[in-house]
């Protein structure tokens, strides 16, 4: 659900446009494009201290000695079973740096005030490496399974914003900015590939089983207020550095959730507790790290273990910017 914009932000920027309007017929205007590249330190608790942490549970019927009890030698009986549990850990790291870039379009009416129009992208992503056993065709501790788990969540932005000159000299200036930003294409993608290493099934070997979370929300609006510094190299040619605080209106929740994997009923596998879940209202949630098998057995009472996702973008922004004026 769309936000109202923030009203402060607005009226801001069109007080300021109507203060520098009369002053752009004195003073011949330009025009500047900036390209940007830098990051975003975002607040992604829910996802690093949640969804990165969730394990992969679930129980399985396997030969006992594969569960690692009974007897191996003795005349045990090879073929008897038993229904074990079993819990996968691959915990994501947390990544408080966001990859970001960007176009921006200026409307300089004079030397102190410029309007800007722009799009910017943002990604962050987390990847993990790890080396463990997941029961399968029951077999359990002989399997050697390789996972990589791969999370990603990404967006893309328009702004529209004020910027004030407030020191100059012939080949330096010191700016602020304000700026209403509407964030869209809010997308969370969760990969996790198992491939299977070592096995007493030949044909086990190099087996793979994958399980896909994705999730998006349609948009929000956030406001920022910074401060940059800028060299002119030339007089249509400069280079910048800026900095600024986003800010978001309110928490939101990732819907539109769809979940799959690969796995086949022949695995003899129950996957009772995956890292993600889709909530009774729609949205994504994660496992809490402390559940157990056991715990999630009862499908009438294993939500009471997800959590629903809350996330928040609000945090420091760090560009790197060239600019050409004409």
């Amino acid at each position: 659900m769309r936000n109202s914009p923030t009203p402060l932000v607005l009226s801001t920027v069109l007080a300021s446009l109507l203060a520098v309007c009369p002053t752009a017929q004195a003073i011949d205007e330009r025009w500047s494009v900036s390209f940007s590249i830098g990051g975003l330190m975002p607040n992604l608790e829910a996802l690093d201290n949640g969804l990165y942490k969730s394990p992969f549970t679930g129980t399985a019927n396997v030969f006992v000695t594969e569960g690692g009890s009974g007897p191996t030698t003795g005349g045990a009986n090879p073929n008897q079973t038993d229904t074990i549990p079993f819990r996968y850990d691959a915990d994501l790291p947390p990544v408080s740096f966001a990859n970001m870039g960007g176009v921006e379009f200026y409307w300089h009416p004079n030397e102190r005030h410029a309007f800007l129009f722009g799009i910017s992208s943002m990604e962050n992503s987390s990847t993990t490496n790890s080396v463990g056993n997941i029961p399968l065709q029951q077999y359990f501790v002989s399997n050697v399974v390789g996972s990589e788990r791969r999370a990603k969540i990404s967006y893309t932005e328009y702004s529209l914003g004020w910027q004030y000159n407030f020191f100059r000299r012939p080949h330096f200036q010191l700016y602020t900015r304000l700026s209403l930003q509407e964030v869209f294409d809010i997308d969370y993608r969760d990969d996790w590939s198992f491939v299977f290493t070592e096995s007493p099934i030949p044909d086990l070997i190099g087996v793979r089983r994958d399980m896909v979370a994705t999730a998006q929300t349609s948009s929000l609006f956030m406001g920022q207020i910074g401060a940059g510094a800028e060299w002119f190299l030339q007089d249509w040619l400069s280079i910048g550095l800026e900095g600024g605080y986003l800010i978001g209106q309110s928490n939101f929740s990732l819907g539109d959730v769809a979940l799959r994997d690969d796995f086949q009923a022949g695995d003899g596998i129950s996957r009772t507790g995956i890292p993600y879940r889709t909530m009774a209202d729609g949205t994504l949630g994660y496992l809490v790290s402390t559940a157990t098998p056991d715990q999630l057995e009862d499908p009438a009472t294993r939500e009471s273990y997800y959590r629903p996702i809350r996330l928040r973008f609000d945090g420091w922004r760090v560009l790197l910017r060239l600019n050409l004026y004409f």
